[in-house]
């Protein structure tokens, strides 16, 4: 749905491969992990591998897109991906990436989702992800990295698990319009309207939102520019730049939408993540 949408605006892709750790190798270790640094502007080539994989982000915000859907994934969150599923994550801002890899023989006793799930992060998984992560876990003997793991799954079945996900189409006339407002989520025009750009008519559009996301169109979109502001406020983004960016008509109007939304002020959400 969004392969034309620059995330973050304006900025070239870096593309970067994906890890090998994804791969199944040993089966009695099983869980991988790795730790480090992304710059703004990366993203790992769409790939799949068997094992399961949970990606953690600190001190900025990633996105993930696998089939039709996008996940948003702002500071001290994560998701989950089963095994198998071809999926892409881009950085928006400089951030820690955490990774966590699982043989597929564990992950299906875990009671662990079977599909992407954005989750909130623990203080533990970082401090497992770093002890674990290559250069680290070196030091660690393969009887103490197999007990961390076993603490790190542990920890992964209790974790929450926030609503972040912006819901995808298929028809065409349907992905034409969440490509056109993911480009310019200032524009306020009517369904009427964006159905002209898309050559489909209002009505049919109206029964495409909510059969193929489970939301009307309205809902959708507020929902892209909620997914959106949250983004915009870990990249350091105001109320005021984001109010004008998003297509509300004042940052009071923005500010109040939020509170709405998520029971807390912009400046208050800022403050928790």
């Amino acid at each position: 749905m969004t392969k034309d949408v620059e995330f973050p605006p304006k900025q070239r892709k870096k593309m970067h491969p994906p890890m090998p750790l994804g791969d199944l190798g040993d089966a009695r270790q099983p869980l991988l992990a790795w730790a480090g640094q992304r710059e703004a502007g990366v993203s790992v080539q769409p790939h799949a591998h068997p094992r399961a994989q949970l990606a953690l982000c600190f001190d900025g915000v990633m996105r993930l897109e696998v089939g039709d859907d996008t996940w948003f994934i702002p500071d001290r969150h994560g998701i989950w991906i089963p095994s198998g599923l071809r999926h892409q994550l881009t950085v928006g801002s400089a951030i820690e990436l955490q990774n966590f890899y699982l043989h597929p023989r564990y992950a299906a006793r875990s009671g662990l989702p079977d599909r992407p799930t954005v989750v909130r992060a623990t203080p533990l998984l970082r401090g497992i992800a770093r002890r674990l992560a290559p250069g680290a876990g070196e030091r660690l003997s393969p009887a103490q990295r197999r007990r961390l793991g076993w603490v790190a799954l542990d920890e992964m079945t209790q974790l929450e698990r926030p609503d972040l996900r912006l819901p995808g189409g298929r028809d065409p006339r349907l992905v034409a319009v969440m490509d056109h407002l993911l480009a310019h989520p200032e524009d306020a025009q009517g369904l009427a309207r964006l159905a002209e750009l898309a050559g489909s008519s209002e009505r049919t559009l109206s029964r495409l939102f909510p059969a193929e996301t489970g939301l009307s169109w309205r809902d959708w979109r507020d929902r892209m520019r909620f997914m959106l502001a949250l983004e915009g406020l870990q990249m350091g983004q105001g109320s005021t730049v984001l109010a004008a960016r998003l297509g509300y008509s004042s940052p009071s109007a923005f500010v109040a939408a939020f509170r709405r939304h998520f029971g807390m002020t912009p400046s208050e959400w800022r403050k928790r993540n």
